[in-house]
Protein backbone atom coordinates (compact mmCIF):
# COMPACT_ATOMS: atom_id res chain seq x y z
CA UNK A 1 0.00 0.00 0.00
CA UNK A 2 2.81 2.38 0.41
CA UNK A 3 3.22 3.24 -3.68
CA UNK A 4 -0.01 4.63 -3.31
CA UNK A 5 0.60 7.36 -0.36
CA UNK A 6 2.14 9.11 -2.63
CA UNK A 7 -1.46 9.92 -4.08
CA UNK A 8 -2.95 10.26 -0.29
CA UNK A 9 -0.73 13.12 1.15
CA UNK A 10 -0.97 16.27 1.29
CA UNK A 11 -4.44 15.45 0.03
CA UNK A 12 -5.78 17.23 3.28
CA UNK A 13 -8.78 13.75 3.60
CA UNK A 14 -10.39 13.32 6.78
CA UNK A 15 -10.24 10.82 8.68
CA UNK A 16 -13.07 8.87 7.64
CA UNK A 17 -12.43 8.46 4.31
CA UNK A 18 -8.94 7.64 5.11
CA UNK A 19 -10.27 5.12 7.39
CA UNK A 20 -12.62 3.73 4.44
CA UNK A 21 -9.30 3.83 1.97
CA UNK A 22 -7.24 1.42 4.44
CA UNK A 23 -10.54 -0.83 4.84
CA UNK A 24 -11.16 -1.47 1.51
CA UNK A 25 -7.98 -2.22 0.91
CA UNK A 26 -7.48 -4.31 3.69
CA UNK A 27 -9.95 -6.62 2.31
CA UNK A 28 -8.34 -6.69 -0.89
CA UNK A 29 -5.20 -7.92 0.43
CA UNK A 30 -6.42 -10.86 2.07
CA UNK A 31 -6.34 -13.01 -0.46
CA UNK A 32 -2.81 -13.41 -0.39
CA UNK A 33 -2.71 -12.78 3.45
CA UNK A 34 -4.76 -15.68 4.45
CA UNK A 35 -2.14 -18.14 3.21
CA UNK A 36 0.40 -16.48 4.81
CA UNK A 37 -1.27 -16.22 7.98
CA UNK A 38 -2.03 -20.11 7.43
CA UNK A 39 1.09 -20.84 7.22
CA UNK A 40 2.94 -18.59 10.22
CA UNK A 41 0.21 -19.78 12.52
CA UNK A 42 1.36 -23.02 11.70
CA UNK A 43 4.80 -22.72 11.93
CA UNK A 44 4.33 -21.01 15.30
CA UNK A 45 2.28 -23.78 16.63
CA UNK A 46 4.20 -26.73 15.82
CA UNK A 47 7.61 -24.97 16.43
CA UNK A 48 6.28 -24.30 20.18
CA UNK A 49 4.78 -27.79 20.50
CA UNK A 50 8.37 -29.10 19.44
CA UNK A 51 9.70 -26.53 21.15
CA UNK A 52 8.25 -27.60 24.50
CA UNK A 53 8.39 -31.35 24.04
CA UNK A 54 5.40 -31.83 23.90
CA UNK A 55 5.29 -32.89 20.35
CA UNK A 56 7.83 -35.97 21.73
CA UNK A 57 4.90 -36.44 24.47
CA UNK A 58 2.10 -36.81 21.94
CA UNK A 59 4.33 -39.24 20.20
CA UNK A 60 5.55 -40.92 23.11
CA UNK A 61 2.09 -42.16 24.20
CA UNK A 62 0.94 -43.81 20.51
CA UNK A 63 -0.69 -40.96 19.20
CA UNK A 64 1.02 -39.86 15.54
CA UNK A 65 2.32 -36.69 13.84
CA UNK A 66 -0.53 -37.41 11.37
CA UNK A 67 -3.40 -37.77 13.52
CA UNK A 68 -2.31 -34.80 15.75
CA UNK A 69 -2.55 -32.52 12.32
CA UNK A 70 -6.07 -33.94 11.19
CA UNK A 71 -7.79 -31.45 13.27
CA UNK A 72 -5.73 -28.48 12.16
CA UNK A 73 -5.57 -30.09 8.49
CA UNK A 74 -9.67 -29.91 8.26
CA UNK A 75 -9.82 -26.27 10.45
CA UNK A 76 -7.29 -25.18 7.08
CA UNK A 77 -10.13 -26.87 4.71
CA UNK A 78 -12.84 -25.10 6.56
CA UNK A 79 -10.41 -21.37 5.71
CA UNK A 80 -10.18 -22.67 2.21
CA UNK A 81 -13.84 -22.51 1.59
CA UNK A 82 -13.75 -19.13 3.14
CA UNK A 83 -11.34 -17.97 1.06
CA UNK A 84 -12.92 -19.05 -2.25
CA UNK A 85 -16.12 -17.01 -1.06
CA UNK A 86 -13.85 -14.32 0.31
CA UNK A 87 -12.65 -14.19 -3.25
CA UNK A 88 -15.80 -14.72 -4.99
CA UNK A 89 -18.31 -12.28 -3.39
CA UNK A 90 -16.43 -9.77 -0.65
CA UNK A 91 -12.80 -9.39 -2.53
CA UNK A 92 -14.49 -7.98 -6.05
CA UNK A 93 -16.74 -5.82 -4.26
CA UNK A 94 -13.79 -4.24 -1.75
CA UNK A 95 -11.60 -3.93 -5.69
CA UNK A 96 -14.44 -1.79 -7.01
CA UNK A 97 -14.66 0.35 -3.49
CA UNK A 98 -11.04 0.67 -3.13
CA UNK A 99 -10.43 1.50 -7.20
CA UNK A 100 -12.66 3.71 -7.16
CA UNK A 101 -12.03 5.83 -3.84
CA UNK A 102 -8.84 6.05 -5.30
CA UNK A 103 -9.26 7.37 -8.40
CA UNK A 104 -11.18 9.94 -6.56
CA UNK A 105 -7.66 10.87 -4.18
CA UNK A 106 -6.02 11.14 -7.11
CA UNK A 107 -8.17 13.83 -8.85
CA UNK A 108 -8.58 15.44 -5.70
CA UNK A 109 -6.72 18.83 -6.07
CA UNK A 110 -3.51 19.01 -2.87
CA UNK A 111 -4.00 21.37 0.09
CA UNK A 112 -3.47 24.80 -0.89
CA UNK A 113 0.29 24.86 0.01
CA UNK A 114 1.69 28.58 -0.62
CA UNK A 115 5.54 28.30 -0.67
CA UNK A 116 7.65 31.15 -0.41
CA UNK A 117 9.14 32.65 -3.67
CA UNK A 118 7.24 29.99 -5.99
CA UNK A 119 3.91 30.65 -8.17
CA UNK A 120 1.43 28.72 -6.73
CA UNK A 121 -1.65 28.07 -9.56
CA UNK A 122 -3.87 25.73 -7.65
CA UNK A 123 -7.09 27.69 -7.50
CA UNK A 124 -8.84 28.17 -10.90
CA UNK A 125 -8.49 31.59 -12.73
CA UNK A 126 -5.36 32.65 -10.33
CA UNK A 127 -1.57 32.47 -10.12
CA UNK A 128 -0.49 33.48 -6.52
CA UNK A 129 3.41 34.71 -5.33
CA UNK A 130 4.19 35.62 -2.01
CA UNK A 131 7.54 36.73 -0.99
CA UNK A 132 6.96 35.85 2.89
CA UNK A 133 4.86 33.57 5.09
CA UNK A 134 5.32 34.54 8.70
CA UNK A 135 2.79 32.50 9.63
CA UNK A 136 -0.09 29.93 8.34
CA UNK A 137 -2.41 33.06 8.39
CA UNK A 138 -0.15 36.61 7.76
CA UNK A 139 1.43 36.22 4.49
CA UNK A 140 3.95 39.27 2.94
CA UNK A 141 5.00 40.46 -0.62
CA UNK A 142 2.07 39.01 -2.13
CA UNK A 143 1.46 38.73 -6.01
CA UNK A 144 -2.04 37.68 -7.84
CA UNK A 145 -2.51 37.43 -11.49
CA UNK A 146 -6.29 37.57 -12.37
CA UNK A 147 -6.71 35.19 -15.49
CA UNK A 148 -10.74 35.44 -14.58
CA UNK A 149 -11.48 39.26 -15.43
CA UNK A 150 -9.65 39.43 -18.47
CA UNK A 151 -7.56 36.76 -20.40
CA UNK A 152 -4.31 36.51 -20.17
CA UNK A 153 -1.68 38.68 -17.69
CA UNK A 154 -3.42 41.80 -18.05
CA UNK A 155 -4.37 42.52 -14.89
CA UNK A 156 -2.29 42.15 -11.67
CA UNK A 157 -2.18 42.37 -8.01
CA UNK A 158 0.25 43.82 -5.58
CA UNK A 159 0.26 43.91 -1.69
CA UNK A 160 2.51 44.71 0.81
CA UNK A 161 0.88 42.39 3.33
CA UNK A 162 -2.05 40.13 3.72
CA UNK A 163 -4.16 38.40 5.96
CA UNK A 164 -5.59 34.18 4.60
CA UNK A 165 -8.02 32.16 6.37
CA UNK A 166 -10.81 30.09 5.01
CA UNK A 167 -14.61 30.05 5.78
CA UNK A 168 -17.74 28.04 6.13
CA UNK A 169 -16.36 24.77 6.66
CA UNK A 170 -13.51 25.11 4.01
CA UNK A 171 -15.63 26.32 1.15
CA UNK A 172 -13.86 29.89 0.57
CA UNK A 173 -10.42 31.19 1.24
CA UNK A 174 -10.10 34.80 1.83
CA UNK A 175 -7.50 37.56 1.46
CA UNK A 176 -7.35 40.68 2.91
CA UNK A 177 -4.54 42.49 1.18
CA UNK A 178 -3.41 45.86 2.59
CA UNK A 179 -1.69 48.87 1.11
CA UNK A 180 -1.36 47.51 -2.57
CA UNK A 181 -1.97 48.49 -6.23
CA UNK A 182 -3.92 46.73 -8.94
CA UNK A 183 -2.66 46.69 -12.22
CA UNK A 184 -5.28 46.36 -15.70
CA UNK A 185 -4.76 46.37 -19.08
CA UNK A 186 -7.56 46.54 -21.33
CA UNK A 187 -6.73 45.62 -24.58
CA UNK A 188 -8.66 47.71 -27.61
CA UNK A 189 -8.67 44.75 -30.00
CA UNK A 190 -9.35 41.21 -28.72
CA UNK A 191 -8.12 40.36 -31.92
CA UNK A 192 -4.97 41.42 -31.46
CA UNK A 193 -4.34 41.29 -27.29
CA UNK A 194 -0.63 43.33 -28.31
CA UNK A 195 -2.92 46.51 -28.91
CA UNK A 196 -3.55 48.26 -25.69
CA UNK A 197 -5.86 51.00 -25.51
CA UNK A 198 -6.38 51.58 -22.13
CA UNK A 199 -4.40 51.25 -18.54
CA UNK A 200 -5.89 51.73 -15.06
CA UNK A 201 -3.43 51.27 -12.13
CA UNK A 202 -5.44 51.84 -8.54
CA UNK A 203 -3.98 52.58 -5.05
CA UNK A 204 -5.90 50.57 -2.27
CA UNK A 205 -5.02 50.48 1.72
CA UNK A 206 -7.27 47.71 2.10
CA UNK A 207 -8.95 44.92 -0.41
CA UNK A 208 -11.10 41.53 0.15
CA UNK A 209 -10.76 38.99 -2.62
CA UNK A 210 -12.91 35.55 -1.78
CA UNK A 211 -11.63 32.27 -3.94
CA UNK A 212 -14.08 29.49 -4.41
CA UNK A 213 -12.24 26.08 -3.09
CA UNK A 214 -14.79 23.25 -4.35
CA UNK A 215 -12.74 22.36 -6.79
CA UNK A 216 -10.67 21.00 -3.78
CA UNK A 217 -13.14 18.89 -2.12
CA UNK A 218 -13.15 15.15 -2.78
CA UNK A 219 -15.93 14.41 -5.28
CA UNK A 220 -16.70 10.85 -5.58
CA UNK A 221 -17.63 8.94 -8.93
CA UNK A 222 -20.15 6.52 -9.71
CA UNK A 223 -18.96 3.06 -9.09
CA UNK A 224 -21.09 1.92 -11.99
CA UNK A 225 -18.53 3.26 -14.26
CA UNK A 226 -15.82 0.94 -12.98
CA UNK A 227 -17.62 -2.20 -12.79
CA UNK A 228 -16.30 -3.60 -16.25
CA UNK A 229 -12.86 -4.09 -14.90
CA UNK A 230 -12.07 -7.57 -14.66
CA UNK A 231 -11.23 -7.12 -10.56
CA UNK A 232 -14.44 -6.53 -9.86
CA UNK A 233 -16.03 -9.33 -11.25
CA UNK A 234 -17.14 -12.68 -9.28
CA UNK A 235 -17.05 -16.11 -11.18
CA UNK A 236 -20.23 -15.73 -12.95
CA UNK A 237 -19.36 -12.69 -14.12
CA UNK A 238 -15.81 -12.76 -15.00
CA UNK A 239 -17.54 -16.53 -17.16
CA UNK A 240 -19.54 -14.33 -19.03
CA UNK A 241 -17.44 -11.77 -19.69
CA UNK A 242 -15.10 -14.70 -21.09
CA UNK A 243 -17.94 -15.43 -23.31
CA UNK A 244 -18.33 -12.25 -24.99
CA UNK A 245 -14.57 -11.68 -25.53
CA UNK A 246 -14.40 -14.72 -26.93
CA UNK A 247 -16.86 -13.90 -29.43
CA UNK A 248 -16.23 -10.77 -29.96
CA UNK A 249 -12.56 -11.93 -31.11
CA UNK A 250 -14.23 -14.54 -33.02
CA UNK A 251 -16.48 -12.04 -34.99
CA UNK A 252 -13.28 -10.21 -35.82
CA UNK A 253 -11.47 -12.85 -37.19
CA UNK A 254 -14.63 -13.26 -39.32
CA UNK A 255 -14.35 -9.47 -40.59
CA UNK A 256 -10.85 -10.17 -41.31
CA UNK A 257 -10.91 -12.41 -43.31
CA UNK A 258 -14.35 -11.60 -45.28
CA UNK A 259 -12.77 -7.54 -45.85
CA UNK A 260 -9.50 -9.24 -46.54
CA UNK A 261 -11.14 -11.79 -49.62
CA UNK A 262 -12.43 -8.16 -51.26
CA UNK A 263 -8.66 -7.41 -52.16
CA UNK A 264 -8.12 -10.89 -53.99
CA UNK A 265 -9.35 -9.76 -57.55
CA UNK A 266 -6.81 -10.48 -59.81
CA UNK A 267 -6.45 -13.21 -61.92
CA UNK A 268 -4.39 -14.15 -64.70
CA UNK A 269 -5.90 -12.80 -68.39
CA UNK A 270 -5.30 -13.12 -71.65
CA UNK A 271 -4.14 -9.61 -72.19
CA UNK A 272 -1.61 -10.31 -70.08
CA UNK A 273 2.27 -11.05 -70.65
CA UNK A 274 5.83 -11.23 -68.57
CA UNK A 275 8.25 -8.47 -69.80
CA UNK A 276 10.78 -10.96 -70.72
CA UNK A 277 8.42 -12.34 -73.16
CA UNK A 278 8.74 -9.35 -75.18
CA UNK A 279 12.18 -10.41 -76.91
CA UNK A 280 11.04 -14.16 -77.47
CA UNK A 281 7.67 -12.30 -79.40
CA UNK A 282 10.24 -10.30 -81.93
CA UNK A 283 12.12 -13.12 -82.48
CA UNK A 284 9.50 -15.74 -83.42
CA UNK A 285 7.88 -12.99 -85.81
CA UNK A 286 11.60 -12.76 -87.18
CA UNK A 287 11.72 -16.44 -87.99
CA UNK A 288 8.38 -17.20 -88.52
CA UNK A 289 7.36 -16.88 -92.23
CA UNK A 290 4.04 -18.20 -92.17
CA UNK A 291 3.04 -14.98 -89.86
CA UNK A 292 3.89 -12.89 -92.97
CA UNK A 293 2.08 -15.47 -95.48
CA UNK A 294 -0.59 -14.59 -93.67
CA UNK A 295 -1.35 -10.85 -93.67
CA UNK A 296 0.56 -10.86 -97.46
CA UNK A 297 -2.70 -10.25 -99.07
CA UNK A 298 -3.44 -7.03 -96.86
CA UNK A 299 -0.04 -5.72 -95.49
CA UNK A 300 3.54 -5.90 -95.63
CA UNK A 301 6.28 -6.91 -93.34
CA UNK A 302 7.07 -3.13 -91.53
CA UNK A 303 3.20 -2.50 -91.35
CA UNK A 304 2.79 -6.40 -90.00
CA UNK A 305 5.75 -5.41 -87.50
CA UNK A 306 4.25 -2.51 -86.27
CA UNK A 307 0.84 -3.63 -86.30
CA UNK A 308 2.07 -6.18 -83.86
CA UNK A 309 4.62 -3.83 -81.93
CA UNK A 310 2.07 -1.64 -81.23
CA UNK A 311 -0.62 -4.62 -79.53
CA UNK A 312 2.47 -5.89 -77.51
CA UNK A 313 3.06 -1.95 -76.22
CA UNK A 314 -0.66 -1.99 -75.16
CA UNK A 315 -0.26 -5.17 -74.05
CA UNK A 316 2.43 -3.81 -71.21
CA UNK A 317 0.88 -0.68 -70.66
CA UNK A 318 -2.15 -3.02 -69.45
CA UNK A 319 0.66 -5.03 -67.79
CA UNK A 320 2.05 -2.29 -65.75
CA UNK A 321 -1.44 -1.03 -64.55
CA UNK A 322 -1.94 -4.69 -63.36
CA UNK A 323 1.15 -4.59 -61.38
CA UNK A 324 -0.09 -1.19 -59.78
CA UNK A 325 -3.19 -2.49 -59.05
CA UNK A 326 -1.80 -5.48 -57.46
CA UNK A 327 0.64 -4.09 -55.54
CA UNK A 328 -2.19 -1.71 -54.25
CA UNK A 329 -4.23 -4.80 -53.25
CA UNK A 330 -1.27 -6.26 -51.78
CA UNK A 331 -0.96 -3.30 -49.28
CA UNK A 332 -4.32 -2.76 -48.92
CA UNK A 333 -4.62 -6.39 -47.61
CA UNK A 334 -1.17 -5.57 -45.21
CA UNK A 335 -2.79 -2.94 -43.74
CA UNK A 336 -6.06 -4.40 -42.70
CA UNK A 337 -4.08 -7.25 -41.77
CA UNK A 338 -2.45 -5.41 -39.43
CA UNK A 339 -5.19 -3.70 -38.21
CA UNK A 340 -7.59 -6.76 -36.95
CA UNK A 341 -4.35 -8.26 -35.39
CA UNK A 342 -4.04 -6.15 -33.43
CA UNK A 343 -7.76 -5.90 -32.45
CA UNK A 344 -7.47 -9.61 -31.81
CA UNK A 345 -4.31 -9.71 -29.54
CA UNK A 346 -6.45 -7.05 -27.85
CA UNK A 347 -9.20 -8.75 -27.28
CA UNK A 348 -6.85 -12.41 -26.26
CA UNK A 349 -4.74 -9.99 -23.67
CA UNK A 350 -8.14 -9.51 -22.26
CA UNK A 351 -9.52 -13.08 -22.58
CA UNK A 352 -6.33 -14.02 -20.64
CA UNK A 353 -6.81 -11.49 -18.02
CA UNK A 354 -10.37 -12.67 -17.36
CA UNK A 355 -9.27 -16.01 -17.04
CA UNK A 356 -6.36 -15.61 -14.74
CA UNK A 357 -8.75 -14.13 -12.32
CA UNK A 358 -11.31 -16.40 -12.64
CA UNK A 359 -8.59 -19.30 -11.62
CA UNK A 360 -6.69 -17.33 -9.32
CA UNK A 361 -9.94 -17.20 -7.25
CA UNK A 362 -9.40 -21.33 -6.99
CA UNK A 363 -5.89 -21.59 -6.87
CA UNK A 364 -5.65 -18.63 -4.11
CA UNK A 365 -8.26 -20.24 -1.90
CA UNK A 366 -5.96 -23.76 -2.20
CA UNK A 367 -3.22 -21.78 -1.20
CA UNK A 368 -4.27 -22.05 2.41
CA UNK A 369 -4.07 -26.00 2.23
CA UNK A 370 -0.53 -26.07 0.55
CA UNK A 371 1.10 -23.45 2.99
CA UNK A 372 -0.69 -26.08 5.96
CA UNK A 373 1.18 -28.76 4.51
CA UNK A 374 4.24 -26.99 4.60
CA UNK A 375 4.04 -24.87 8.03
CA UNK A 376 2.72 -27.68 10.25
CA UNK A 377 5.45 -30.24 9.84
CA UNK A 378 8.12 -27.40 9.35
CA UNK A 379 7.71 -26.10 12.33
CA UNK A 380 7.74 -29.73 14.04
CA UNK A 381 10.94 -29.96 12.60
CA UNK A 382 12.67 -26.43 13.40
CA UNK A 383 11.05 -26.53 17.16
CA UNK A 384 11.59 -22.90 17.27
CA UNK A 385 8.43 -20.97 18.82
CA UNK A 386 7.36 -17.23 18.93
CA UNK A 387 8.46 -14.68 16.11
CA UNK A 388 12.03 -14.81 15.54
CA UNK A 389 12.67 -18.30 13.23
CA UNK A 390 8.84 -18.80 12.08
CA UNK A 391 8.75 -15.04 10.83
CA UNK A 392 11.48 -15.50 9.08
CA UNK A 393 10.77 -18.81 7.10
CA UNK A 394 7.19 -17.83 6.61
CA UNK A 395 8.55 -14.26 4.35
CA UNK A 396 11.12 -16.70 2.85
CA UNK A 397 8.74 -19.15 1.50
CA UNK A 398 5.90 -16.48 0.83
CA UNK A 399 8.54 -14.75 -1.30
CA UNK A 400 8.88 -17.82 -3.54
CA UNK A 401 4.90 -17.87 -3.54
CA UNK A 402 4.48 -14.27 -4.34
CA UNK A 403 7.22 -14.01 -6.96
CA UNK A 404 6.02 -17.17 -8.96
CA UNK A 405 2.04 -15.47 -8.29
CA UNK A 406 3.87 -12.69 -10.27
CA UNK A 407 6.06 -14.18 -12.98
CA UNK A 408 2.85 -16.92 -13.84
CA UNK A 409 0.51 -13.61 -14.16
CA UNK A 410 2.88 -11.66 -15.95
CA UNK A 411 4.33 -14.56 -18.68
CA UNK A 412 -0.01 -15.76 -19.11
CA UNK A 413 -0.65 -12.11 -19.95
CA UNK A 414 1.59 -11.55 -22.73
CA UNK A 415 0.19 -15.53 -23.79
CA UNK A 416 3.72 -17.46 -22.95
CA UNK A 417 2.01 -20.20 -20.76
CA UNK A 418 -1.63 -20.97 -19.96
CA UNK A 419 -3.75 -19.21 -17.41
CA UNK A 420 -4.23 -22.49 -15.87
CA UNK A 421 -0.77 -22.99 -15.46
CA UNK A 422 -0.16 -19.19 -14.36
CA UNK A 423 -2.66 -19.68 -11.82
CA UNK A 424 -1.56 -22.77 -10.24
CA UNK A 425 2.45 -22.13 -10.54
CA UNK A 426 3.25 -21.27 -6.88
CA UNK A 427 0.86 -24.47 -5.75
CA UNK A 428 2.60 -26.64 -7.84
CA UNK A 429 5.98 -26.08 -6.44
CA UNK A 430 4.34 -25.03 -2.90
CA UNK A 431 2.28 -28.63 -2.85
CA UNK A 432 5.15 -31.01 -3.44
CA UNK A 433 7.36 -29.56 -0.99
CA UNK A 434 4.76 -29.19 1.90
CA UNK A 435 4.52 -33.37 1.27
CA UNK A 436 8.54 -34.09 1.14
CA UNK A 437 8.49 -31.82 4.44
CA UNK A 438 5.68 -33.54 6.00
CA UNK A 439 7.07 -36.99 5.38
CA UNK A 440 10.37 -35.94 6.79
CA UNK A 441 8.18 -35.05 10.13
CA UNK A 442 6.80 -38.10 10.00
CA UNK A 443 9.98 -39.75 10.14
CA UNK A 444 11.45 -37.66 12.76
CA UNK A 445 14.00 -36.11 10.43
CA UNK A 446 16.84 -34.12 11.87
CA UNK A 447 17.96 -31.87 9.06
CA UNK A 448 16.53 -28.45 10.82
CA UNK A 449 18.68 -29.06 14.11
CA UNK A 450 21.49 -27.19 15.03
CA UNK A 451 23.79 -30.65 15.91
CA UNK A 452 23.34 -31.75 12.18
CA UNK A 453 26.38 -31.47 11.47
CA UNK A 454 27.77 -32.88 14.36
CA UNK A 455 25.06 -35.68 13.82
CA UNK A 456 26.54 -36.10 10.37
CA UNK A 457 29.82 -35.84 11.20
CA UNK A 458 29.58 -39.23 13.96
CA UNK A 459 27.75 -40.65 11.24
CA UNK A 460 30.67 -40.53 8.87
CA UNK A 461 32.88 -41.55 11.75
CA UNK A 462 31.39 -44.99 12.17
CA UNK A 463 31.32 -45.70 8.95
CA UNK A 464 35.47 -44.91 8.70
CA UNK A 465 36.05 -46.98 11.27
CA UNK A 466 33.82 -49.76 10.42
CA UNK A 467 36.49 -49.62 7.11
Amino acid sequence: MLKYFDDILGKDLSFWVLLEFLFYFSVRITPDALPLAVLLSSIMTFGNLGENNELVAIKSSGVSLLRVLLPLFIVSIILTFFAFYSNNNFVPKANLKALSLLYDIKRKKPSMDLKEGQFYSGIPGYTIKIDEKVDDELLKGVMIYDHVTYPGNNRVILSDSAMMYSILDNRYLVFELFDGNSFTEIPSNRNNINEINQFYRNNFSFMKMVFDMSSFDLKRTKEELFAGDYRMKNIGELGNAIDSLEYNKSKQRYVMFKTSSAFYDFHMKDNFILPQDVLFMRDELNEKDNVLDFYSKNKDKRSLEKNYYDSIQNKLKINSLTYTRALNSARNVKTNLSINAARIKSQEFEINKNEIELIKKYAQAFACISMFLVGAPLGSLVKRGGLGIPVIISILFYIVYYVLNILGLKWAREALISPFLAAWLSNILIFPIGIILLYLAKKDSRIFEYNIFEYFKSKIFKVQKKQ
